[in-house]
Parts: C-alpha cells; sequence; structure tokens
C-alpha cells in the first residue's frame, strides 16, 4: 500500500514537471514573438528641432497657400503668376571670383505699397548680386559667395514673405541676413508684430518674456564658447529692440504660427541670429 502511494506521488510530480515544462516552453515561443522587441528595428524618437532649424527649413522658394483662396483677396500685377513668385533667378559660379545662387521674390500685388516693398527686395538683394558681378571684373577682387532664397505663406488675409541671404564676402566673416515683409491684402498695408499677435489674442508680455528667454540662453551659450577662446556676437538683453513693439522682422508661418527673427548679420558682419517661435 506504502508503495502504491509513492509511486502515485512520482506521477503526480513527473506530469507536473511535464506541464511545468510546457508551460515555459510555450511562453518562451510567445515571447519571442508577440513580446521580445525585434532589435532589427530601431526605436521612434521624436524629432525635436529648434525654432531656428525649423525656420531656416522653410525657404522652399514658393508660396504655401495652405489652402486659402488667393483671388478672394487681391488684385495681381501679374494674372497668370503666383501671389508671390520668383522674378530673378541666377545660378552662376565664376571661378575663384563668385559664386552665387539666387531665387530673388517679388509680391504680385496691384497696389503702390506693395510696390514700395519690390522695390526695396530689388534695392536690398538684387542690386547686391548685380554689385557682385561687377565687382568680380577688378583685378583685385575677392571671391565672394552669396546665396538668396525665401519662402512666404497665406494665412486667410494675411501674406507674409521672409528673404534670407547668406553673404560671404572674401576674408570677412559671413553675414546671415532675414528680411520679412507682413501684408494685409484686404487694406494693402503692412502689419507690425503688435497687430498679429492682438488678433491672436496672444499676450504680449509673454510673448516677451519668451523673446527674453530665447536671448538669454543665447547669451549663456555665447559666454561659454566665450570662455573657449572663440570670438562670439555679443548680445544685449536689454536693448529695446526685443520689445514687441520694436521687433517687426518677423513670418506668420503654417497654421499661423509666428517666427520673430533677430538677424544680426543685417547690421553686422554675423551670421548669428535668434529665432523665437510663438504659437
Amino acid at each position: 500500500m506504502k508503495l502504491k502511494i509513492e509511486m502515485n506521488l512520482k506521477n503526480i510530480c513527473f506530469i507536473a514537471i511535464i506541464i511545468i515544462c510546457i508551460f515555459s516552453l510555450s511562453y518562451g515561443i510567445y515571447y519571442q514573438i508577440f513580446i521580445k522587441p525585434n532589435k532589427d528595428i530601431a526605436p521612434i524618437i521624436p524629432e525635436v528641432t529648434n525654432p531656428e532649424e525649423k525656420f531656416d527649413e522653410l525657404f522652399d522658394n514658393k508660396i504655401n497657400l495652405q489652402g486659402y483662396l488667393e483671388e478672394n483677396f487681391v488684385s495681381k500685377s501679374e494674372a497668370s503668376k503666383e501671389l508671390v513668385y520668383t522674378a530673378y533667378n541666377l545660378n552662376e559660379s565664376e571661378g575663384d571670383k563668385y559664386e552665387i545662387q539666387a531665387s530673388i521674390p517679388v509680391i504680385n500685388i496691384e497696389n503702390e505699397n506693395a510696390k514700395n516693398i519690390n522695390n526695396e527686395i530689388i534695392n536690398i538683394f538684387y542690386d547686391k548680386l548685380v554689385s557682385i558681378i561687377e565687382n568680380s571684373k577688378q583685378e583685385n577682387s575677392k571671391k565672394t559667395i552669396y546665396t538668396v532664397s525665401y519662402t512666404a505663406y497665406l494665412n486667410e488675409n494675411i501674406l507674409s514673405l521672409a528673404i534670407k541671404s547668406n553673404l560671404k564676402e572674401g576674408t570677412n566673416s559671413q553675414r546671415v541676413i532675414v528680411k520679412t515683409y507682413t501684408y494685409n491684402i484686404s487694406s494693402n498695408k503692412e502689419m507690425k508684430l503688435k497687430e498679429v499677435i492682438d488678433i491672436k489674442k496672444v499676450d504680449k508680455t509673454s510673448v516677451e518674456n519668451k523673446i527674453k528667454e530665447v536671448v538669454q540662453e543665447a547669451i549663456q551659450y555665447s559666454e561659454n564658447l566665450s570662455s573657449l577662446g572663440y570670438t562670439i556676437y555679443k548680445r544685449d538683453i536689454k536693448n529695446q529692440m526685443y520689445k514687441v513693439e520694436n521687433s517687426n522682422n518677423y513670418l506668420v508661418g503654417e497654421n499661423g504660427e509666428i517666427y520673430i527673427i533677430y538677424a544680426y548679420g543685417n547690421l553686422n558682419f554675423t551670421s548669428e541670429k535668434d529665432v523665437v517661435l510663438v504659437r
């Protein structure tokens, strides 16, 4: 009787071990197929782009209508052309004299204010292109690298255009120049930044706080570089240029996002710029 009980216990233990083994094997197969991460597939990491990088990626040399119908708002100078189009395009290289890659736009609106903007664009960007080619004919001329690109957006009746140029003349420091024009095509007038943030119902103080935050970070970064011996462009956080009333170099981009641009190369030989994004 005792032997029989021992045999039954052994059988039970044996069966239990088999069940455990089967369960372990099944779980292992299930884990390999359904749970274990596939090492061949890279994990998806959200792309983080800072405002300056995002702004620089916008320059596609075209207008982005975003579904708005331009004919609802405007009388064009050139009926067959877009609201903003490339009026001057040059891609030319002349040995050790110059390299030029320029797409220079105009605003296609039949209005005196729009024409004034176009004249300013020509004076700043096209005339520089011409002077580079003319100066290259002199014997002592130094090689110049010049690029111009633009982007434009239509948000209902607000047309916003940004033009960016990179200029490297001889041994001078590279300059990055950014000019913007935001135009109400219903009233045919340029718009101040304050007008746009009022339309978007964005608090002026919060915008200025964001500007200060971005500029202060840039100052800290520059100071770190300076401590390592690098030559830096010095910003002054107390400068009145950072007030909303004076910050009129801006672009109203996709879905009404506002890029406020402080392009220090507009007045100095530097490629430094700060970009503040307001949503």
